[in-house]
C-alpha cells in the first residue's frame, strides 16, 4: 500500500515537473523537503534533473536530502547499537545476580551443614559423657535464645554478664531478709 502510495506520488511529480521550469520544480521540491515528505521532494528532483541536469539548486537540494538520509540512517544505527549494548550490560547484570545469589544459596547450604553437623557431634558426646555434661551444663547460665539476642542486638558475652549481675542481686537480696525462725517462740521467756 505504502509502495503504491510512493509510486503514485512519484507519477504525479513527475507530470508536474515535465511542465515546469527548473526554477518551480526546485521549489515544489524544497517544500516537500521542508515539510519532511523526502520521498516525493526526492522524486520531484529526480524527475527535474532527468530535465535539467546541470542546475546548480536542484543538484544541491539533491545532496543536502542524500545527506539528511545518511543522517537518518547512521543515527538509527547508533540507536540500535546504544539499544543493544543496554541489553547486552543488562543480561550480564542478569547473569552475576544469578551468580551471586547461587553463591550466597550455597554459603547458607554449607553453613546448615555445618550446623547440622555440629549439633550432631554434641548429641554423640552428650550421650557418650551425660555426666560431664551436666556439670558444663550447670557452669553456664541459662542457655541464651540467639534469635532474640540478635532481636535486641546484644551479644551473647553481655547477655551473660546480664544475667550474672541479676543472680548476685537476688542472691544479696534473699541475704538481706530476715530469717524466721524455726522453732517457734516461747512466750514465757524475754524478746530479747
Amino acid at each position: 500500500m505504502k509502495a503504491l502510495v510512493i509510486l503514485a506520488l512519484m507519477v504525479t511529480t513527475v507530470v508536474i515537473a515535465n511542465g515546469q521550469t527548473a526554477e518551480a520544480s526546485f521549489h515544489i521540491a524544497s517544500g516537500q523537503y521542508i515539510h519532511s515528505k523526502m520521498q516525493q521532494a526526492k522524486a520531484t528532483i529526480d524527475a527535474a534533473l532527468a530535465k535539467y541536469p546541470n542546475d546548480p539548486k536542484l543538484t544541491a537540494l539533491r545532496e543536502k536530502i542524500k545527506e539528511e538520509e545518511k543522517q537518518n540512517q547512521d543515527q538509527q544505527n547508533q540507536e540500535q547499537q546504544d539499544q543493544e549494548q543496554k541489553e547486552k550490560e543488562q543480561q550480564q547484570k542478569d547473569e552475576q545476580k544469578k551468580g551471586e545469589e547461587k553463591k550466597q544459596d550455597e554459603q547458607q547450604k554449607k553453613e546448615e551443614q555445618e550446623k547440622k553437623e555440629e549439633e550432631e557431634k554434641k548429641k554423640k558426646e552428650e550421650q557418650a559423657n551425660p555426666e560431664e555434661q551436666k556439670k558444663e551444663d550447670q557452669k553456664k547460665p541459662d542457655n541464651l535464645d540467639r534469635e532474640k539476642l540478635e532481636e535486641m542486638k546484644i551479644s551473647e558475652e553481655k547477655a551473660r554478664m546480664i544475667l550474672e549481675a541479676m543472680k548476685n542481686q537476688e542472691k544479696q537480696y534473699l541475704q538481706q531478709q530476715k530469717r524466721k525462725a524455726t522453732k517457734s517462740k516461747d512466750k514465757s521467756k524475754p524478746d530479747w
